[in-house]
């Protein structure tokens, strides 16, 4: 009897743009890019993945020019630069509203989200306008830990969102106008602000878990205080700007 052939691989088939903020991660790239469009063209049936440099100073804007020239004028990248360090609110507003597709994700540039945990979310995507992801596991400290839970009570506190908000997510592109985003500086407000807008607005909204792994070298540029700061004072314009949203609502 002849041996049964290997069931085809099971192709994501909403247009895809994967956005990958990088902020000097020149080390990172040329690891993590070329391993996301491979990804990407094997699990897809059409995406791009689109790198928004954020100013780097590091020499990341050249190693990005090497792997588009490496990768060849054919590979699914696009690359976007900041003239100057904006922030990763920023740098994933940049890449959210740059894509062309019909539904969009993001990693980050560090290897800390395996592209089998990305490969997790979108065999979980079942058609919802938003896909929020969480960790089993997160190699944090207590410092940071402690932090994480003290955000997030103050997050249910001013927006009313309760749910955990930790890692990737899926969005329909088209979702984007009807949010009317306000969130512009503070790593992680986008995602939060995206997810309280949406639950006002009675979306369908999803979560599955994955895994996340430790950096695959250098440091974290969004866990400090500074950061943190900046993220509870934009809370207070997302909770502003949620009594708009809703007044707005059809019916």
């Amino acid at each position: 009897m002849q041996p049964a052939a290997p069931a085809a691989p099971i192709r994501f088939t909403p247009s895809l743009t994967l956005v990958i903020p990088a902020y000097n991660e020149a080390e990172n790239l040329p690891r993590v890019v070329p391993e996301a469009v491979r990804f990407c063209q094997a699990s897809c049936r059409d995406a791009v993945v689109l790198v928004v440099n954020d100013g780097s100073t590091d020499g990341t804007q050249e190693v990005l020019a090497d792997l588009e020239r490496s990768l060849g004028p054919g590979a699914a990248l696009r690359v976007i630069a900041h003239p100057q360090n904006r922030g990763l609110t920023a740098t994933l507003r940049t890449g959210f509203f740059a894509a062309h597709s019909e539904c969009v994700t993001w990693i980050p540039a560090d290897g800390q989200i395996a592209l089998s945990e990305l490969a997790k979310i979108l065999a979980a995507y079942n058609g919802e306008d938003l896909l929020l992801s969480t960790y089993r596991h997160r190699p944090d400290g207590l410092v940071r830990a402690a932090m994480s839970r003290t955000v997030r009570l103050l997050v249910r506190l001013a927006t009313g969102f309760a749910d955990r908000l930790e890692g990737p997510y899926l969005f329909r592109r088209a979702l984007l106008p009807e949010l009317q985003l306000v969130a512009r500086t503070s790593a992680g407000s986008i995602g939060l602000e995206m997810a309280a807008k949406a639950l006002k607005l009675k979306k369908r909204i999803g979560s599955t878990q994955i895994e996340c792994a430790p950096r695959l070298s250098g440091h974290s540029k969004v866990a400090n205080l500074s950061n943190i700061a900046s993220y509870l004072a934009e809370i207070w314009r997302i909770r502003q700007s949620l009594h708009e949203v809703v007044a707005k609502e059809p019916g």
